[in-house]
């Protein structure tokens, strides 16, 4: 297997991902609800998509442990493939028509189940003696993201909706372009050590039952997910608090901010992990996170919505590779790639319930008392993170 130059491929990888996510993540509410649809219907249209990827992509992850032909790399470039074919079809298709709901379902979700897979491949190359910064790469990604956001809400403002199914395709195109340069790796080495034999792979629920500790620090990541995913799918709502009219333009500067400035995080990562250990920082990241939930609850003009979205630097930054590394090292080999999903699913769990919610919610509450009821279920995340570390520490896991 060749290593050359495998940090820039792997950060190759990560900006591609991370521009295409930024518009299926970013703007499936605002494409949704400018395609002809009511807010409970997008509710319903983004409910699916994440209830898509909470078994979609621990099976992912499930597929690729147990195949002995399906590689990450291939799967990942094949996911690619289905968003680009789908977001090309949403290209031709009118305001209001029901085959929007599908394509827009399978396509979103495809462009992110991959993710973990993504994740996990940074320690199997590092296992054949290749060297990956993983937070210079997801730093990059976060730097993808954030002028991933800015483009699509300037395109917006000059295009309108139509803009975000081409941007899609390009995204996905470069990323797909990118999966195909990282070196191929095989099924022996993604899975297990050369000189142990296959060990069984477990179902999901024999996972949780064998993982339960770990287990409760997933579900303190989907309660503060829930209030994040809040936040940022329904942001036009939010920012619909503070001003009438270029709500895109605004989103897309929130966005960029709280993106670019990921990035001294993600990149000094290792050196936070190395002097902190990664459940030092999953404390104070969730701590922050929460507090960052608070003021966007309290946040009564554009200036302090963005206040509250640059402290995504000291919380959602530290949280993301915080969970990935803890993954790693308290999920045995080989279920890694279960495990790498398992958390992956939290956010896409979190997501779930911040659509259904969400959606339900905001027929029947104002804004600011829906960001309340995100900002509670973070501080009990929070809560619960700190309960989850406790225990696991006192067993010495």
């Amino acid at each position: 297997m060749k290593l050359e130059h495998l940090n820039l491929k792997y950060a190759l990888v990560n900006i591609g991902y991370l521009l295409l996510v930024c518009g299926t993540l970013g703007y499936a509410y605002n494409f949704l609800s400018q395609s002809g649809f009511d807010d409970g219907t997008t509710g319903m249209v983004i409910t699916a998509i994440s209830l898509l990827g909470v078994f979609a992509g621990p099976a992912a992850g499930a597929l690729v442990d147990k195949s002995q032909k399906i590689t990450q790399k291939l799967f990942i470039a094949a996911s690619m493939i289905v968003t680009i074919v789908l977001s090309a079809v949403m290209t031709m298709l009118p305001n209001g028509s029901p085959i929007i709901i599908p394509v827009v379902i399978i396509a979103f979700m495809s462009a992110s189940i991959g993710m973990p897979l993504l994740n996990g491949m940074a320690f199997i190359y590092e296992k054949e003696g290749g060297i990956i910064n993983y937070g210079l790469c997801r730093g990059l990604g976060s730097a993808a993201y954030a002028v991933g956001s800015n483009i699509v809400g300037r395109l917006w403002s000059a295009f309108g909706k139509g803009a975000l199914p081409v941007y899609i395709i390009v995204a996905a195109m470069l990323t797909l372009g990118a999966i195909m340069l990282m070196p191929d790796v095989s099924v022996d080495i993604e899975t297990y050590d050369d000189d142990e034999p296959a060990a069984e792979s477990i179902s999901m629920f024999q996972f949780f039952g064998k993982y339960r500790d770990v287990t409760l620090v997933v579900a303190s990541l989907i309660l503060m997910y829930f209030c994040h995913f809040i936040i940022n799918t329904y942001m036009a709502k939010v920012i619909g608090m503070f001003v009438d009219s270029n709500i895109e333009t605004v989103q897309g500067n929130a966005l960029f901010i709280a993106a670019m400035l990921e990035l001294p995080t993600m990149f000094g990562f290792s050196f936070i992990l190395n002097k902190l250990g990664v459940n030092k920082i999953l404390v104070i990241a969730s701590v922050l996170y929460s507090i960052k939930h608070v003021i966007t609850f309290a946040s009564t003009s554009v200036p302090m919505f963005y206040g509250a979205m640059a402290l995504q630097m000291v919380s959602y930054a530290a949280l993301v590779p915080a969970t990935v590394y803890f993954a790693n090292e308290h999920v045995a080999e080989e279920d890694r790639n279960k495990g790498q999903a398992v958390f992956a699913a939290a956010s896409s769990v979190g997501g779930l319930l911040a659509s259904f919610l969400g959606g339900w919610l905001f027929t029947l509450l104002p804004v600011r008392a829906v960001l309340g009821v995100g900002a509670v279920s973070s501080i009990c995340g929070t809560a619960l993170m700190i309960l989850a570390l406790r225990k696991i520490e006192a067993k010495g896991e």
